[in-house]
């Protein structure tokens, strides 16, 4: 997993492409936090061609999403896993950011869509 912060637009861009550790989480947790910090909120964008995550990451996801998704205004998702899409639609229901899915040939739009929130 890497990722890029546009502190100046409060937004955090990920792109995943296999495993994530715990200590590519932590990192993306830090950065997030910093543009919180800064902003009060973050938009994201995630770019996720392949995925997996390691459980003690999991784990902290689950905590670190419960207590901080009233933070978040945006999240636009790029992908075409099947499984990350329904994932995505079933966890959108739970939050109140605006989320919305992309293909993978909409990088930009979808970038744009997280800029204008």
């Amino acid at each position: 997993m890497t990722f890029e912060t546009d502190t100046q637009a409060g937004v955090v861009e990920f792109l995943v492409d296999g495993g994530v550790t715990r200590a590519d989480y932590d990192a993306g947790v830090a950065a997030m936090e910093a543009v919180i910090a800064d902003k009060g909120s973050l938009s994201a964008l995630a770019v996720i061609r392949n995925f997996s995550m390691e459980l003690g990451a999991w784990w902290k996801d689950i905590s670190w999403g419960a207590t901080h998704m009233g933070k978040i205004r945006r999240a636009a998702i790029v992908t075409d896993s099947g499984w990350i899409e329904m994932a995505t639609r079933a966890g959108s229901m739970m939050v109140s950011a605006e989320v919305k899915l992309f293909k993978p040939d909409a990088v930009e739009e979808a970038r744009g869509w997280v800029r204008e929130g």
